[in-house]
């Protein structure tokens, strides 16, 4: 894949396993602050022209919490005593069988696993953040 489709997506993101995957190396100090940093880099994303027709469920691991502003096409959930990957197969499996372009980002491979025995579209947080991050420098000239 070269390039985010400029078709309208549902882009939902495993959030703990992105957030942590990258921002831990940035040097955040405790899990919520990386939170906070990846929701409002993925805020920055969700502006630019190519994705202004997409949009953004992001669902973190555990309770409720602050995790930053999320913008109006991004929501956050909170996985409570649920596991996050149950949620993020559940509305996957929904939107393709409801006819909605879904694609869950992770790097979790039981979960791509998962969702592709769901037929559900995946792709891995490297090749979103590199992606994302391309469209941002795109956009910045």
């Amino acid at each position: 894949m070269k390039r985010l489709s400029s078709k309208p997506t549902v882009y939902l993101i495993d959030g703990s396993n992105f957030s942590m995957r990258f921002w831990e190396k940035a040097g955040g100090v405790s899990a919520e602050q990386l939170e906070k940093e990846f929701v409002n880099w993925l805020a920055e994303v969700a502006r630019a022209e190519l994705l202004r027709a997409s949009c953004f469920r992001v669902v973190f691991d555990g309770p409720c919490r602050r995790s930053g502003p999320a913008g109006p096409s991004i929501t956050i959930y909170y996985s409570d005593s649920e596991p996050a990957d149950e949620m993020l197969v559940e509305r996957g499996y929904f939107m393709q069988n409801e006819g909605i372009r879904a694609i869950i980002v992770t790097s979790d491979n039981g979960l791509r696993d998962r969702a592709a025995a769901e037929g559900v579209k995946t792709m891995n947080c490297e090749t979103f953040l590199k992606l994302a991050g391309d469209e941002l420098r795109r956009e910045s000239r």
